[in-house]
């Protein structure tokens, strides 16, 4: 039988909690424990209303148990301690946040990332050890222990210190973590309400130049007079965007209303992160070439002050509080709403011949202008100054055959990621002509663009590997996804996750291959079981399917911190869900074209005839592995067969 809330604990305590999902807030008698030996016991003065709190109270996630009393933002005055505390005495002012208790035995525990452990208790509407509910902020005492305690200096205001407990931590550990608070780095923060306007301040305290991303002009004036931006962007406008496109080095997103993400992709240089902090209620539509063409990384960052930063405030009343619920809705609250609990006391309150050449998924959207920028007639596939290379030699080119040789990606080696990237077909060359790719005879390309394949690979085993091999050996290093010892997911076992295999166990690296396509049922039904035993088990995955597909199930097998890197590119955008993502840290990133241990691709050599076939068995993914077409023996041929396209 249920225990009554006021008979839970022995101290008496009141405050507003929500009986339903309707999330209206009334006044509420419960109990709290009594001050264990390390515990720390509190006088509420003030406690912070959070987005958190008003997705919590209507049962937005479809976790909320009611009676629900949140609030996670809260300060106030210590007025016991247990025995066996020592970082507080009594009169000590001091706050407790999101959450009150943890496993303290896992890796995120032991690495002072309690808020990853998957054991975590929320300050409010969780179970506690013993079985009891939790309880928030929205409260006139509050009994947490001191692991979970933290002092808040005598130089910050009590109510402009609270939202630094979710808010403050929410948007400094993104920073600190991506490495985003470089003096002289640009960072763009969308939103300049509770969360952003923290964000813009310490992302400035940190040296950072900051860009404001708002729907609203309105908002120009504070963001940039009141909290220091350097710069605001109105998102609606197409010009502002446009020239900005491509000027920051990450993004801090606090919006949790659905919006696309596809325009902030855009505002990334290469190899830039957009990071969320805000959790819409349902999943974003994640644009996949952008993420890949341009090796982005959209990431997740939960609750985690320096330079005396505080947040700005408008106190209230707590029977205010319903209507500072419904201004949150309508994003009406200036800053943060903030609960004056002492109120409560008061009113209860990213020219030779050609051999053979490797078709990739890559031609088939080409061919097929699914990406929508082909030019026609396409044909795809990949001096006297020349020191490299010499008559004789074997050599491939693979996905793109020129570049600006001027910016930051061609300064650092990472051509494949230059805005002004030729591509080996389908687009135009320096001096305006079509480019043309390997489903040919022969090739002529810049030295700088082609490479020796060594003696010890065959040809046709080789050339899979001027696109799959690079697109997968590139995003293990690159991620850190190649240490021995360490587990990797490839989704797909085609022509890129083949590969993708091989490379990471020649690194040494322990690798589970995840299929997307179960036939049956009941294999569908083992599936699942197998993959709910590998939840969270996996440092990374490799994720190689070029088709819509969900990426909930694979971001459940990624540890804290795990990267979901995609090397595939689906035509349309996939949906994206933002609170597991910000739940475990984790990362989704895109990586594009970029041998070692003497790898080639397992391949199937066709002629040249038949690449409509080995086009229509692509997109049944009736391959095993890798077309290969033997440009030697079988264009020459076909070449003087009657054109019948006339």
């Amino acid at each position: 039988m249920a225990v009554c809330p006021e008979q839970e604990h022995p101290t008496k305590a009141f405050g507003w909690a929500a009986r339903d999902s309707s999330g209206v807030l009334s006044p509420f008698k419960f109990s709290r424990r009594t001050t264990g030996k390390n515990d720390v016991t509190f006088k509420v003065l003030y406690c912070g209303i959070c987005h958190t709190d008003l997705s919590m109270l209507k049962n937005e996630w479809g976790v909320s148990m009611y009676p629900l009393l949140p609030g996670h933002e809260i300060v106030g005055l210590v007025t016991e301690v247990g025995s066996n505390v020592e970082k507080f005495k009594v009169g000590d002012s001091v706050g407790v946040g999101y959450l009150v208790g943890s496993c303290q035995s896992c890796d995120s525990c032991s690495n002072n990332a309690e808020n990853y452990c998957p054991e975590m208790i929320l300050t409010g509407g969780a179970k506690y050890y013993d079985g009891s509910t939790t309880y928030g902020g929205y409260s006139n005492i509050m009994v947490a222990d001191e692991h979970f305690v933290v002092r808040i200096p005598d130089n910050l205001p009590l109510d402009g210190a609270a939202p630094l407990l979710c808010a403050g931590v929410t948007t400094y550990s993104p920073l600190r973590y991506f490495g985003l608070d470089k003096p002289g780095m640009h960072v763009g923060v969308v939103g300049v309400g509770g969360l952003g306007h923290v964000a813009v301040k310490f992302a400035k305290a940190m040296g950072v130049k900051v860009t404001v991303i708002s729907t609203s002009p309105n908002k120009k004036k504070e963001a940039i007079e009141n909290l220091g931006a350097d710069s605001f962007l109105v998102s609606r406008d197409n010009g502002q965007m446009q020239a900005a496109m491509g000027t920051m080095d990450g993004i801090i997103d606090t919006v949790s209303a659905v919006h696309p993400l596809l325009p902030l992709l855009g505002l990334l240089k290469t190899n830039g992160k957009l990071v969320l902090v805000g959790v819409p209620a349902k999943p974003l539509e994640l644009p996949v070439f952008p993420l890949i063409s341009g090796r982005k990384i959209v990431a997740g960052s939960t609750v985690g002050g320096k330079h005396n930063i505080t947040a700005n405030v408008e106190v209230i009343p707590i029977d205010y509080v319903n209507t500072a619920m419904e201004r949150l809705i309508k994003a009406d609250g200036n800053r943060r709403e903030r609960r004056d609990v002492q109120s409560i006391i008061l009113w209860d309150m990213p020219h030779r011949p050609s051999h053979g050449h490797g078709i990739c998924h890559t031609d088939l959207h080409m061919v097929k202008n699914e990406w929508g920028l082909s030019t026609y007639p396409l044909i795809p596939g990949g001096g006297s100054k020349v020191e490299k290379l010499k008559v004789g030699d074997h050599v491939g080119v693979g996905y793109m055959i020129g570049a600006c040789q001027s910016c930051d990606s061609c300064s650092n080696n990472a051509e494949n990621y230059c805005p002004e990237m030729i591509p080996t077909s389908g687009a135009k060359y320096h001096d305006g002509t079509t480019t043309y790719g390997g489903y040919s005879d022969f090739m002529v390309a810049n030295e700088h663009f082609v490479v020796h394949v060594p003696d010890n690979l065959p040809l046709h085993g080789a050339a899979p590997l001027l696109c799959a091999g690079v697109t997968t050996y590139s995003p293990l290093r690159y991620f850190g996804l190649d240490k021995p010892g360490m587990h990797v997911g490839v989704v797909g076992v085609g022509g890129l996750g083949h590969v993708a295999v091989k490379f990471a166990k020649a690194m040494g690296v322990k690798v589970t291959v995840i299929s997307t396509s179960p036939n049956k049922k009941a294999e569908a039904k083992t599936d699942d079981g197998q993959m709910k035993a590998a939840l969270g088990t996996m440092d990374g995955i490799i994720d190689t399917v070029s088709a819509v597909h969900p990426l909930l199930p694979l971001i459940g097998l990624l540890k804290n911190n795990g990267k979901l890197v995609l090397v595939g590119a689906p035509e349309k955008p996939l949906e994206l869900p933002v609170f597991p993502l910000l739940m475990g840290r984790k990362i989704v990133a895109g990586s594009v074209v970029g041998g070692k241990h003497n790898i080639t691709a397992n391949v199937e050599v066709i002629p040249v005839d038949y690449v409509n076939t080995a086009m229509e068995r692509l997109i049944k993914t009736d391959v095993k592995y890798r077309f290969v077409i033997d440009i030697t023996n079988t264009l020459n041929v076909a070449y003087f067969l009657p054109d019948t396209s006339l």
